[in-house]
């Protein structure tokens, strides 16, 4: 049973491999760029358009958002409703705002896992007035 179990995680892990190893890995990061748009200011509605020039997931697969927060104010943190191509933004305190922003490819694999592809990533520092 033993050799059962560690002979289909094997096979799952090489699945996954394949997985994220086919196509180009670089579709999409070439021409990516993230565009910040709205006021500044606590309370407004900020917006961060991702722009995969013209690029798209193949069938069956799915793009991912991920706002990691890296340096903030003290307060309360920003909502962030992650959507792709557009993400929305609301910052509850003044300050310097370190954000990263990651867009991944995500595939299911055949184990019943998910396999994600980095499509874009960038960091903004942003300021916001109060």
């Amino acid at each position: 049973m033993r050799r059962i179990c560690v002979l289909i995680t094997v096979l799952c892990l090489g699945v996954t491999g394949l997985a994220v190893a086919g196509g180009n890995r670089t579709a999409g990061t070439e021409g990516g760029r993230l565009v910040l748009q709205g006021t500044r200011s606590v309370g407004a509605d900020m917006t961060a358009s991702f722009d995969m020039g013209g690029y798209t997931p193949p069938s069956g697969q799915s793009v991912a958002i991920n706002v990691d927060i890296l340096e903030s104010p003290d307060g309360p943190k920003p909502r962030i409703i992650p959507g792709y191509p557009v993400t929305s933004l609301v910052f509850e305190t003044p300050g310097k705002y370190v954000l990263n922003f990651r867009l991944n490819q995500i595939c299911k694999t055949s184990c019943g896992g998910v396999a994600a592809r980095p499509l874009m990533e960038r960091q903004e520092t942003i300021e916001i007035a109060p």
